[in-house]
């Protein structure tokens, strides 16, 4: 029976039609259903994909037109299923209702406001121009092209002087007496 033919028998109440269209379609829509519920679907995820699909056949029978083919209603109506059903899995896990705590404790605040004196008094013990280049440029964050220009230096010039004094700096800063030099971000 071809699809034109398994139509009109669905369209005329053919259980058998069913029973045929489920016999034909089964393995393409488990496929369909696969592909659209991602790499690891469950098997029982993908049959009641598939059985849900041929329930929407069996309901929406009187809809089909017997001059088009079965393959792409069947395939459409399996994907919106299984994109339904992981919308349904997102919707029950939810958002927690705590969330943990990213801020820093007391220990790391007090370690990091230690940090930043040194790195202060470091700075600030600079000599000239580098204290007064840091000091606008990582403090007051001005544009290092107007920096520059302001202390008579040659853009390329203070970044030298910048790139040099950071390397103090941590030098400075990871040697004896001073704390570890931790990068804020990966």
């Amino acid at each position: 029976m071809d699809d034109s033919a398994l139509i009109r028998a669905l369209r005329a109440g053919d259980r058998r039609a069913l029973e045929q269209a489920v016999d034909r379609y089964t393995h393409y829509l488990t496929a369909v259903a696969a592909r659209a519920m991602g790499p690891a679907p469950t098997r029982e995820d993908l049959e009641e994909v598939v059985s849900d699909t041929f329930l929407a056949l069996w309901r929406f029978r009187e809809n089909l037109d017997p001059g088009r083919p079965l393959r792409p209603w069947l395939a459409v109506a399996a994907r919106n299923l299984a994109i339904s059903r992981l919308r349904g899995r997102l919707e029950v896990q939810g958002i927690p209702d705590t969330f943990p705590d990213s801020r820093p404790g007391p220990e790391e605040l007090a370690q990091s406001q230690a940090l930043h004196r040194q790195l202060r008094k470091l700075v600030e013990d600079m000599p000239e121009p580098d204290r007064t280049l840091f000091l606008r440029y990582y403090y007051e964050e001005e544009p290092l092209g107007q920096v520059a220009g302001e202390l008579g230096l040659g853009l390329s010039a203070a970044k030298s002087r910048l790139a040099r004094g950071r390397k103090r700096l941590k030098a400075l800063l990871t040697g004896e007496g001073g704390q570890a030099y931790v990068k804020p971000y990966p």
